[in-house]
């Protein structure tokens, strides 16, 4: 699916934000664009990792620093810190930018 312009029944023109211009590449090619940025990591066992994206390969095994894993109920600050984690491709379930 290509992104453009889209013309709309009142005549306005409507672009796609950077977000969605980004977000529009490859898997891999996301993730390079995501690296330094704060990624939620959502996992098999229902988990999420919040943290910013600092390496992954082409297993999408990823590396996420200042990781907050939030605990439902809670306020985020209240959430564990961790420094690094590394995550198995495997046990990925989406990763949102």
């Amino acid at each position: 699916m290509k992104y453009g312009c889209t013309g709309l029944r009142t005549g306005t023109i409507k672009w796609p934000s950077p977000a969605v211009l980004r977000m529009s590449g490859r898997p891999l090619d996301v993730l390079e664009a995501s690296l330094g940025d704060r990624v939620t990591v959502r996992l098999k066992s229902g988990d999420e990792h919040v943290g910013e994206l600092a390496g992954y390969d082409q297993h999408m095994n990823l590396v996420l620093e200042d990781v907050t894993i939030p605990v439902e109920g809670s306020v985020e600050e209240d959430a564990p810190v961790e420094d690094t984690t590394i995550i198995r491709g495997d046990n990925v379930v989406s990763i949102t930018p």
